[in-house]
Formats: C-alpha cells, structure tokens, sequence
C-alpha cells in the first residue's frame, strides 16, 4: 500500500510542476523516426538458401459496427451493408464510424436502425455523410444516448420529440436550427450543439429545465455567428457547465447571474473587451476559459476588480502583456490565472 501511495504522490508532484502558471509555449516534442524490421526469412524448402519474402500487415477495416446486444453479446461487422440484414431487435449499444471521409451511409439501413432498435440504449454515428437523420415513428423507450459527430447535417426532424427517454444528445454537425418540437426532450441532461451554423440562439433550449450540461460551438470557419443571446437563462436553473464558442458575443445576459449552480462558463473565441458582469459573482464557479478574445485593458482591469469568485481563469491569446497579466493575478489573489502566448 505505501508503495501505491508514493507513486501516486509522485504523479501529482508531477503533474503539479508540469502546470505551472504563466508558462512559456513549449515546443513539439522531437519526432523520433521508428526503426524499420528486416523483412522476415522463410526458408524455401528444397533450397539451400533463405529468401526474404515481405509479409504483409492486414489494413485495419475501413468501415467500423460495433453491437452490443441486451444478453452481453458483443461483435463488430465488417461492412456497414451487413446492417441491412442484422436483426436489431435486441441491439443495445450501436455505434457506426467510417475511417474514410465521405463514406455514405444509406437512408434505408438509417430508417432500419429506427424502425428495429427499440432496445438500443445508445446510439452513435460518427464520420458518415448523411445529410438527413430518418422518422422516428417507433417507441424508443429505452434510448437514452445519441451522438451524431462529422456527419452533414443541417436540419433534425420533427419527430425527435418522440425519444422521450433522451438523455444525452451531441450533435457535432452544421445545424442551422433546431424544430420547435425539440422542446418537448424534457429529459435531456447534456446538450451538445458544435459545429453549428446558428444565426439566432434556439429557444427550444429553455423549454430543457433538466439541462445540467450545455455546450454551443460555432463553425470554426465562421460562416455564422450568434452574436447575442436571450435573456431567459432563470429558465435552466440545474446548470453546471455553460459553453459557447467561436460565436460573435461581446455581452451576457444578466439572467446568466442566476445560475447558482454554474460551475464552468466557456465563452473562449469570442468579441469580449471585457469580462462581463453577469459572471462575477456566481458563487460556484471553478473554471473559467476566456481565452481568444479582443481583451482592452482598461475595461478588462476595471471589469476583473469586480470578480469575487476563485479557481482556474484562463486568459491565452487575448494580447495582454506579461506584465499586465501578472497585475490581474495580483488582483486576483484566490484565483489561478493561466496565460501563454505572452507579449512582452
């Protein structure tokens, strides 16, 4: 047992000495080029000599089925055609991945997946090209999971709001709205909506007073940006993570002030001058990103002397000096603030 307890002592001494504030960017590590095997010798029988023959490495599938079934009983497929003649009903876990970009996958095994899987208990469809996620016209009463990465879609049909068990829904996909019948997921704990292209916050969201988990990311590529938000926060009070990213927002909301519960607020890659007040005195929060905006440092200073919450804050890439950095942390003397990419 002591020996558990130094190793794990001397995890933490490292971890703590490799986290230090206000580091320097480092570097990559030196690329270290692997050293090459000898192609393998099989000797040819009836010959005094050995002939070097290459052996080839089978190549890792490009399509990717996992099922897990209700009895326990786990398999992958080899091709996601196979789908069209599985048997779905006892499937409970589901995910299908592709590792070749633009790889299709069929509506008609989509609506069979719906149509069958009314055991599944998650659901995940990652780097496939479907543009249209099918009906759900069959009870999912057991579906509590989906997550829907690197696909292309832009709209979700009308008739989610018949996954009344839902969870957790991540949707990593160009989204331009969602259906007003998207209110009625009452049981949705964790919404993720990034890589969207949101001209206006969805207000369906606010109908999700479950909500516990909330995270908003635009397009990258900025195509579109939200750049304000409706003043009906009050409206989700079991909030402990808020996020929105790559968006257009220089203010918050005040009814943002509201969530007591509020334990991380991500509003990195954004047009804030300065931190906003709707954030200064949340009593839970512990983590603070802030990094990526257009920080001006009078209205930054004044707005940081109002901060009475302690934790991590972290402020890389918003133009402040080192030496202006060091003053907020002087301000700032229960709080870590983090920072890189320093101009001196």
């Amino acid at each position: 047992m002591k020996k558990y307890i130094i190793v794990f002592s001397l995890s933490l001494l490292t971890l703590s000495v490799s986290a230090q504030k206000k580091k320097k960017k480092q570097g990559p590590p030196p690329v270290v080029k692997p050293i090459s095997e000898p192609p393998k010798v099989i000797e040819q029988a009836g010959t005094s000599e050995s002939m070097p023959v290459m052996i080839s490495m089978p190549t890792r599938a490009a399509d990717q089925v996992r099922i897990k079934k209700t009895d326990g009983q786990e398999f992958n497929l080899e091709k996601l055609e196979e789908l069209a003649s599985t048997d779905l009903a006892q499937v409970k876990t589901l995910f299908l991945g592709s590792s070749i970009s633009g790889k299709k996958l069929s509506s008609e095994i989509l609506q069979k997946i719906m149509d069958e899987g009314n055991q599944m208990e998650s659901l995940e469809i990652s780097n496939l090209d479907i543009s249209t996620f099918p009906e759900i016209t069959a009870a999912h009463p057991k579906l509590k999971k989906i997550a829907l990465s690197r696909n292309n879609l832009s709209v979700l049909p009308a008739s989610i709001s018949n996954l009344t068990a839902l969870e957790e829904f991540d949707c990593n996909n160009p989204l331009t709205g969602l259906p007003s019948t998207f209110a009625q997921l009452k049981n949705l704990k964790q919404l993720g909506l990034n890589g969207n292209l949101f001209s206006t916050f969805p207000k369906e969201i606010f109908s999700l007073n479950k909500l516990s988990f909330l995270y908003l990311s635009g397009n990258y590529k900025g195509e579109t940006k939200l750049t304000d938000l409706p003043d009906l926060f009050e409206q989700l009070p079991e909030l402990k993570e808020l996020g929105i990213e790559h968006a257009g927002l220089s203010t918050l909301p005040k009814s943002i002030a509201t969530l007591k519960k509020l334990e991380k607020a991500n509003f990195s890659f954004n047009q804030f001058t300065s931190f906003p007040a709707a954030l200064y005195n949340n009593p839970e929060l512990v983590f603070v990103p802030f990094t990526n905006n257009p920080l001006q440092w009078e209205p930054f200073l004044a707005s940081v002397k109002k901060i009475k919450w302690s934790g991590l804050f972290f402020l890389n890439d918003t133009g402040l000096s080192k030496k202006q950095y060091e003053q907020v942390q002087q301000i700032l003397s229960k709080t870590d603030v983090y920072y890189d990419e320093m101009n001196d």
